[in-house]
């Protein structure tokens, strides 16, 4: 792990990762103060990294919460349309804090956590271009995003509830 903050190369910084129940979580509030959430998803020692088509980056599957969703069912959401993983169940880990810089602003993002037994069928859409499974003790590359790797070590470090 790497002490923080974690900079990308546009400025962006992973501040703050604190780990939190579910119960927790869904008590920080709405929208407006945890507007998205992420999923490491764990198969055999190794995370699962999507490449956006947007950002042309390596990252974690995730997005935007929709009105009157829970951080749970925006994983469960974003996880099912970027990657095609259905049926899995999630679990609430942590609680992530980024300072970004387009535009200038702080924001908390739900952080969950996939474990699966099975390797699962991958369906490559509009989003997201292609998938691999990156061990967490590899270095970074260059097309992978620090913010989002930093927080795959840390979580594949949290043990399960």
């Amino acid at each position: 792990m790497q002490p923080l903050p974690v900079r990308d190369r546009a400025g962006n910084a992973l501040t703050g990762f604190r780990r939190i129940s579910e119960g927790e979580l869904e008590g920080l509030g709405g929208r407006d103060v945890v507007p998205a959430a992420l999923v490491v998803v764990e198969y055999g020692g190794a995370v699962l990294l999507v490449f956006d088509a947007w950002r042309r980056k390596w990252e974690l599957p995730g997005g935007g919460r929709e009105p009157g969703e829970t951080t749970r069912r925006t994983a469960i959401r974003e996880l099912r349309e970027e990657t095609g993983i259905r049926g899995v169940g999630v679990e609430a880990v942590a609680v992530a804090g980024f300072h970004l810089v387009a535009p200038d602003r702080h924001e908390l993002i739900a952080v969950y956590r996939a474990r699966l037994r099975v390797a699962p069928r991958l369906l490559v859409n509009d989003e997201v271009l292609d998938f691999r499974w990156w061990p967490p003790s590899d270095p970074v590359g260059e097309d992978t995003s620090p913010l989002d790797a930093e927080i795959a070590r840390r979580v594949a470090r949290t043990p399960t509830a």
